[in-house]
């Protein structure tokens, strides 16, 4: 890179901010919960129209003390959510059988569909990576198959184009849902794979209130706003539009985690139905450097 690239790189970054506010937080939720409804994203491109994966997940951070369990449970009570899972099992998420009544016990992942599952200072450790993986395939695609060696009677749940069912053994699942995992755990510090694969499949988001906002949260006042915003069900972005995402991540992005980053850039559009330049410039912030804190 010449140096006249170099000043110019540099320029463009000068520009991605340093830190979040509460009030950027709390879109990030919303927007993140509007996306669990939609069931299709696609964009305009010169080879024909291409689908993006509709969810956004939020992967938020924090010492000890930073509310991040407030939080969460802030967001289930505004959002009349499910409450934050501590102990997300293999089972607990797609489901299992009753051992004395022989009953099929409903998974998360069909219990939080079209809505948010929430997951609270969730433990990493090496138990839990078939859980990991079957909720990273979750909120890839939506789509799950598996037989067990347990029978119960047949089950068929449907709600529009989703469905859960269990019968001979095997579950076959099709859900949508947006993902919150809150942690101590730095994921830019982290040797985990699965974290890591987590990670990627997030925007990473800082919670370090200062002393003054952790007062105001000791006196009452709220820590997430709540605010619906309805969408479209299927979703589709012109050209135009898409290439302006294009070009303001081009300008900013150093190459890391490219399509990803351009991916909840359109996510954001797809939902607010306008650009939104300053939470661009934070997802491409989270996505390619490393937030540092004193």
């Amino acid at each position: 890179m010449s140096k006249k690239e170099e000043k110019m790189q540099k320029s463009q970054n000068d520009d991605l901010p340093s830190e979040i506010s509460k009030q950027q937080i709390s879109e990030f939720i919303n927007i993140s919960l509007a996306t669990s409804r939609i069931k299709k994203i696609v964009v305009e491109e010169k080879k024909g129209d291409w689908e993006f994966r509709t969810n956004i997940n939020l992967f938020i951070f924090g010492r000890i003390g930073s509310t991040k369990s407030t939080f969460l449970g802030e967001i289930a009570r505004k959002t009349a959510g499910k409450e934050p899972f501590t102990d997300l099992t293999y089972p607990a998420l797609i489901g299992s059988i009753d051992k004395l009544t022989r009953q099929l016990l409903i998974g998360a992942c069909w219990e939080c569909r079209n809505s948010l599952l929430l997951l609270d200072e969730f433990d990493f450790g090496n138990r839990k990576k078939d859980a990991i993986r079957t909720l990273l395939q979750l909120i890839e695609g939506g789509k799950y198959s598996k037989k067990i060696a347990s029978f119960s009677a047949p089950t068929h749940e449907k709600d529009g184009d989703l469905f859960y069912s269990f019968e001979n053994g095997t579950f076959n699942i099709k859900t949508r849902f947006a993902l919150i995992t809150a942690t101590m755990k730095n994921p830019y510090q982290t040797q985990n794979a699965e974290l890591k694969a987590l990670m990627s499949r997030s925007i990473c988001i800082p919670l370090y209130p200062n002393n003054k906002e952790l007062k105001r949260i000791a006196q009452g006042y709220p820590i997430f706003t709540y605010k619906e915003i309805p969408v479209k069900e299927e979703v589709k972005i012109n050209k135009k539009d898409y290439n302006r995402i294009l070009n303001y991540v081009d300008n900013r992005n150093d190459g890391t985690n490219y399509l990803r980053i351009v991916g909840d850039c359109v996510r954001v559009f797809a939902v607010l139905k306008k650009h939104n330049f300053k939470l661009y410039s934070l997802i491409i912030k989270f996505g390619q450097k490393k937030f540092t804190w004193k």
